[in-house]
């Protein structure tokens, strides 16, 4: 006997249904976050926006829905293609249609650790002069970072079960498969001698005296208003942070102790290794040029572009009249999101003292016109033209409004800083009191000098601009501008006499950089996916779509720009102090690949 079609179609839907039970991971009642059809919801059922993850990674664009890929195949052909994404979509508006999801042969695998490495393109701009903005970082150093593991009694941070009170159990704070949010923690890496950078794992290791210190990247050259510095960041704290493996968000945390030099020469502010000629990569052999060891062999642990290779095996030769203390750089949010200051200090240098908060002494005026003014609201101006003074958003064009106060525009009721310390401590430079522990306030510096604790002198050197920046461009002085050699940046020129003579090209006139009132600065998340290993920014699925020859498809990979703000203090040279403007604010940009690495389920 035969059954009617439309019998015989639900009676094969019923033995669809049976197999997709025995065989594959079937949505049920019990659905959630990574479950069949589900890459970005977390309810009982997928939605429309599952729908769009699933359609992103059909077209080829990172998505979350690599990090446990069989849950967007949901017909189960081991393809994510606009097929998925459609059935998806009609499953989330309530079309009778099936999701399967072969889970099967994809091991669950828990993450462990991290690999965070810093990529070409990221920068630092620090101090009030401008000059040492732009400073490009050298790229290619990587940091392990571990995942941290609690106790599930007391949430003690552990390593191990007998760790845990009351037959508590030691567990990671994520597995990136059911729970994507992680805790990580520094693995210890680049133990070094703080004078030598000599490896070592104990203080025993070094010479008396000298410690044994975690550093956070190898010698970082600077050359800026003809002053080359070579700087070396130690970890004052190890880095801690936190990522969200779904959404790409990441926020580290850290305290650094820059050590300083003053550097070789403007063309070599660190002991290279490597010259910027050669086609330099990390991990290649050449010998040291300066520092202590020259002539040694060294490794290459990061790449600058303008100034060659540099190595944690040749560290600078440091002296007291360039580092002088221990100081302290803390990066307390170093984050995906964006992140922003606004100066509220008086600043320090006498003709930059008026200010509201110096009434009557220095009373408040407003730094375009001099007017008198007791807040920032008494020198109102409009917000796409700061030239014209309003009182209402009425007084200004249809493109230059609204009528906006100081910072949303860069005409400031006298003249503010954003550098502090907390209580005065220079060990605890601050940009806002909130930056502080409790009880204490961000203040200006009382010191003097080149004292570590000495107080930002003035807001920028937009000399020709009653030193407002920000008027034209952000982040630009309007009229004020300094020169430059095409081929060579660090190099200042008043004319092409001193490029041409030093093979830099021609003298190049820029206006000068400059911090605003509010410094805003945005990073950029980046879910896992699968990326080329040398192709950055290229999505892959296998070694084949990655077209550089000796490339590999790495899975698990984020892609993420971070950023953070802080205050950058003296050191003990007047040199360097005055060179980049510190006491003085910084910005930091880092362009980051995070590699999770994964090694079994718990």
């Amino acid at each position: 006997m035969r059954l009617p079609v439309r019998l015989f179609a639900d009676f094969q839907l019923r033995i669809v249904a049976v197999v997709a039970t025995l065989f594959f991971q079937p949505l049920g009642a019990s659905a959630g976050l990574l479950d069949c059809g589900q890459p970005s919801s977390s309810g009982d059922a997928p939605t429309t926006t599952d729908a769009r993850t699933i359609l992103r990674t059909a077209v080829g664009t990172p998505s979350t829905c690599s990090v446990k890929p069989c849950i967007c195949d949901v017909s189960g052909d081991g393809l994510t293609n606009t097929s998925d994404a459609l059935r998806t979509l009609k499953f989330a508006v309530g079309q009778e249609v099936e999701l399967v999801c072969d889970c099967s042969t994809e091991p669950a695998t828990a993450c462990t650790s991290a690999t965070v490495t810093v990529r070409a393109g990221s920068e630092l701009d620090y101090g009030w002069t401008g000059i040492a903005h732009d400073s490009a970082l050298a790229a290619g150093f990587s940091m392990e970072m571990d995942i941290v593991r609690r106790c599930t009694t007391n949430d003690a941070v552990c390593t191990q079960d007998a760790q845990c009170p009351d037959s508590g159990t030691c567990v990671a704070t994520c597995d990136c498969l059911s729970d994507s949010t992680c805790e990580f923690v520094s693995s210890g890496q680049q133990l070094r001698c703080l004078t030598t950078q000599k490896p070592c794992a104990s203080n025993a290791d070094c010479s008396s005296g000298v410690a044994c210190v975690e550093f956070a990247a190898p010698p970082q050259p600077v050359s800026s208003g003809g002053t080359p510095v070579c700087f070396t960041p130690v970890f004052r704290e190890s880095p801690t942070g936190t990522g969200d493996m779904l959404s790409g968000e990441f926020h580290w945390n850290t305290d650094l102790q820059p050590r300083n030099a003053l550097g070789i020469t403007i063309s070599q502010p660190c002991p290279r290794c490597g010259a910027p000629s050669a086609d330099l990569a990390v991990g290649q052999q050449y010998t040291c040029e300066g520092g202590q060891f020259p002539g040694a062999g060294c490794t290459v642990d990061g790449v600058s572009n303008l100034f060659g290779g540099t190595s944690y095996d040749c560290p600078a030769v440091f002296s007291s009249s360039t580092s002088g203390w221990a100081l302290s750089l803390p990066l307390r949010d170093i984050t995906t999101a964006t992140t922003t200051r606004t100066a509220q200090l008086p600043c320090a240098n006498f003709s930059f003292k008026s200010n509201p908060l110096n009434a009557p002494a220095n009373p408040g005026k407003c730094l375009d016109n001099s007017a008198a003014c007791s807040s920032n609201a008494d020198c109102r101006r409009c917000a796409g033209d700061s030239e014209v003074a309003c009182s209402q958003d009425s007084d200004c064009s249809n493109d230059s409004g609204p009528c906006a106060e100081a910072p949303d525009q860069p005409v400031t009721c006298g003249y503010w800083c954003h550098c502090g310390f907390c209580d005065g401590n220079g060990s605890q430079p601050c940009l806002q009191t909130s930056d502080c522990s409790a009880g204490q306030t961000c203040q200006v510096g009382p010191g003097i000098g080149n004292a570590q604790n000495a107080p930002q002198q003035r807001p920028n050197d937009c000399s020709f601009d009653k030193f407002i920046c920000g008027q034209l461009e952000q982040e630009q002085c309007g009229l004020t501008q300094q020169g430059k050699c095409s081929l060579q940046p660090y190099r200042v020129c008043a004319s092409d006499t001193a490029c041409v003579s030093n093979d830099a090209g021609t003298c190049v006139f820029e206006p000068r950089s400059c911090f605003e009132p509010r410094i805003t600065r945005a990073g950029s998340p980046s879910p896992l996916a699968s990326y080329c290993a040398l192709l950055e920014g290229s999505v892959c699925t296998t070694n084949a779509d990655c077209p550089v020859e000796g490339d590999h498809c790495v899975a698990d990979t984020s892609e993420a720009t971070s950023v953070a703000l802080t205050c950058m203090p003296a050191t003990a040279s007047s040199a360097i102090n005055a060179a980049g403007g510190i006491t003085g604010p910084a910005a930091l940009t880092l362009r980051t690949r995070v590699e999770i690495h994964r090694a079994g389920a718990e």
